[in-house]
C-alpha cells in the first residue's frame, strides 16, 4: 500500500515538472538546432551527476510507478530527467539532458521553498497567536502609548526618538518642560523585532514601515504596522494587552479634549489633546450658553425617543457671527463640558472628494462633535448654475473636489452616522445655500454677535480674580478685594459701547494689562480710538498702535 502511494506521488510530480520545464526545454532545443557545435562539457558534467534511468516498470500512462528494490538512490532526479527526455525524444543529446537536469533541479528547489512556506504558515497558525495594529487606526495610538511607558522601551538598544505617539500627530506638551514649552520626548521600539513581557508571558513584536508608493506623491505621514505574537493557541493574553493599553490611554485623556483632523486619504488622525476648557470661561450674551447646553443634553439623552418615532438621531447647529466672537472657543468648551472629542473637517482640503468625505462621516464615532469650520469659505469657487436652490446646484463644486450634493449626502444621507453633533461655523450666514441650513440639517442657529457691556464686565472679572488667600497666578499681579474688582469691572464696562468690539479684541486688550487692572480701566479709551481709526481691524495691529 505504501509503495503504491509513493509511486503515485512520483508520477504526479513528474507531470508537474513536465509542465514547468516545457518552456525551458523548448528554448534549449531551439538553441541546439541552431548551434550544433556548441560545447557540451557543462551538459556532460550535469548529465553524469545522476544515472539517466527510466522510472517506468511498464508502458502507457496507466502503468504504476514503483521503485525497484535497491535502486531508490539511482532513480532520484536522474530518473525523472531520463523519463522526461525519453518522452520528448532527446535522451541521446547530452546538451539537452544537461539543461533539462538543471531545469528540473531548479523546479525541485522552488517547489521545496513553496512547500516550506506552506509548512511554516501552517505551524504559525497552529502554534502562534498574532495581533496586528495599523497606524491608521486609533488602537495603534493605544499600543504605542503603552510601549512608550513599558520598561522594554527603556532597555532596548534599538529605539526611535519621537515627539508624537502616532505618525502625523502633533505632540502634546504634558510631561514635557512646561516652562520652556518643550514637548514630551517618547522612546519607542525601532522598526524590527523586539521581545517584551506582559503578565509574565513572553511576547515579541514586529514593527514595519510601509514604503512610499513608487511614482506617486509621498504620504504626509508614513504608514506603519505592528504585529504582536505569543506562543500558544489562547488569544486572551493579547486581548488583555489591548484592553490594558486602551484603559491607560483613556485614563491619560480623562481630563482632556482630544481633537482629530481629516487627512487627504480619508482617515481621521489625532492631532492633539488639550486640557478641558470649562464652559464658565466662555462669556456670551445672557442665556445663550444655557440654551445650547440644555438642547445638547436633551439630544444626547433622547436616543430611544428618536428611534421610537423613526427620526434620524442627529442634531445640527449653526454658529454664525463676525470673526473673533467666540464660535470655535464655544465648541471647544462645549466638548469639554460634555466630555466629547472633536472631529474637524476642512472642506478646502484639496485631497477631499465626495467619496472620502462620506467615508470620514461614516467613520466618526456616535458620541462626538463634528466641526465644519468657516463653511462659507468653501463656497468661494462654487459656480451657480440655474436656480439658487440646492437642486439647481447639485453638481457645483465646493473648493476643489467636493460637490455640494456630496456635502449634503454626507451630512444626512443614508450612510450618515447617527448620535453625533454637527457644528458648523460661518462668518456670513447670508452666503449659505438654504438647502444646507434647512431644518433637519441645521436644527438650531446661534448668533455670536459683537460684545455687549455685560460681556465686557464678565470678561474683566474673569481676568482679575479677587483675593482668596492664595498667591496670584501671574507674578507681580496686584491683588483685589471682591467688591473692588466688581467696581472696576463696572467702570470698564461703562466705557465699552455695545456691539462695537469683538470679544477677541477686548481679551487682547486685557492681556496687555493682565497684571494691572487699574491701567486697563484708564486706557480703554485708547483702544476705542484705535478701533475708530482703523475700522474693523484685528486686535493685533490695535495693540501695536497702543
Amino acid at each position: 500500500m505504501h509503495r503504491t502511494v509513493f509511486g503515485r506521488q512520483k508520477y504526479t510530480l513528474v507531470h508537474t515538472c513536465r509542465g514547468i520545464m516545457s518552456s525551458h526545454l523548448g528554448i534549449r532545443l531551439a538553441c541546439l538546432r541552431q548551434s550544433p557545435a556548441v560545447p557540451v562539457s557543462a551538459s556532460l558534467l550535469l548529465g553524469n551527476l545522476l544515472p539517466l534511468r527510466s522510472l517506468s516498470t511498464g508502458q502507457g500512462p496507466g502503468t504504476e510507478l514503483v521503485p525497484r528494490d535497491g535502486e531508490d538512490g539511482a532513480r532520484g532526479l536522474g530518473g525523472i530527467v531520463g523519463m522526461v527526455a525519453e518522452k520528448v525524444g532527446v535522451e541521446s543529446n547530452q546538451f539537452a539532458t544537461g539543461g533539462l537536469t538543471l531545469a528540473v533541479f531548479g523546479a525541485v528547489i522552488a517547489s521545496a521553498g513553496v512547500l516550506w512556506r506552506y509548512v511554516w504558515e501552517f505551524l504559525q497558525k497552529q502554534l502562534i497567536v498574532s495581533a496586528e495594529f495599523d497606524s491608521r487606526d486609533e488602537a495603534y495610538s493605544w499600543l504605542l502609548s503603552f510601549l512608550a511607558d513599558h520598561p522594554m522601551s527603556q532597555r532596548t538598544t534599538r529605539f526611535s526618538v519621537t515627539t508624537s505617539i502616532k505618525p502625523g500627530q502633533k505632540s502634546d506638551s504634558e510631561q514635557g518642560d512646561a516652562y520652556l514649552n518643550l514637548p514630551r520626548v517618547y522612546f519607542l521600539p525601532s522598526p524590527g523585532t523586539h521581545l517584551f513581557t506582559f503578565n509574565k508571558r513572553i511576547l515579541w513584536l514586529s514593527r514595519e514601515r510601509a514604503k512610499p508608493p513608487a511614482g506617486g506623491a509621498a504620504p504626509t505621514a508614513s504608514l506603519e504596522r505592528i504585529t504582536i505574537n505569543v506562543l500558544g493557541r489562547n488569544r486572551k493574553i493579547l486581548e488583555s494587552l489591548v484592553r490594558e493599553s486602551q484603559r491607560l490611554f483613556i485614563e491619560k485623556d480623562r481630563c482632556r479634549t482630544v481633537i482629530y483632523a481629516a487627512d487627504q486619504y480619508g482617515n481621521w488622525r489625532r492631532i492633539r489633546s488639550r486640557p478641558i476648557r470649562h464652559l464658565s470661561t466662555i462669556v456670551l450674551d445672557e442665556g445663550i450658553k444655557e440654551l445650547v447646553l440644555k438642547d445638547v443634553k436633551e439630544f444626547l439623552a433622547s436616543e430611544k425617543w428618536y428611534a421610537d418615532r423613526g427620526i434620524p438621531y442627529r442634531r445640527g447647529y449653526m454658529f454664525y457671527g463676525k470673526p473673533g466672537t467666540g464660535k470655535t472657543s464655544f465648541v471647544t468648551a462645549l466638548a469639554g463640558e460634555l466630555k466629547l472629542n472633536i472631529y474637524v473637517i476642512s472642506l478646502a482640503n484639496r485631497g477631499l472628494t465626495d467619496e472620502t468625505l462620506t467615508e470620514l462621516m461614516v467613520d466618526t464615532p456616535p458620541r462626538c462633535i463634528l466641526l465644519l469650520e468657516d463653511i462659507d469659505a468653501a463656497f468661494v469657487s462654487r459656480t451657480i448654475t440655474g436656480a439658487t436652490t440646492g437642486a439647481g446646484q447639485g453638481n457645483a463644486t465646493i473648493g476643489t473636489n467636493v460637490t455640494f450634493s456630496g456635502l449634503l449626502n454626507a451630512i444626512d444621507g443614508v450612510a450618515a452616522q447617527e448620535g453625533r453633533l454637527v457644528c458648523m461655523t460661518t462668518n456670513h450666514l447670508e452666503k449659505l445655500d438654504p438647502a444646507l441650513i434647512r431644518p433637519g440639517r441645521v436644527d438650531l442657529k446661534v448668533l455670536f454677535d459683537l460684545a455687549t457691556k455685560y460681556q465686557a464686565r464678565e470678561l474683566f472679572i474673569q481676568f482679575y480674580p479677587h483675593t482668596n488667600g492664595e498667591p496670584p497666578s501671574v507674578p507681580g499681579m496686584l491683588t483685589l478685594r471682591a467688591d473692588e474688582l466688581v467696581q472696576l469691572a463696572e467702570a470698564f464696562a461703562k466705557k465699552i459701547p455695545d456691539r462695537v468690539l469683538s470679544m477677541a479684541q477686548i481679551q487682547g486688550f486685557l492681556m496687555k494689562y493682565k497684571s494691572n487692572p487699574w491701567d486697563a480701566v484708564k486706557k480703554v479709551d485708547e483702544l476705542l480710538n484705535a478701533v475708530q481709526k482703523g475700522g474693523a481691524e484685528d486686535v493685533v495691529p490695535i495693540l501695536k498702535e497702543l
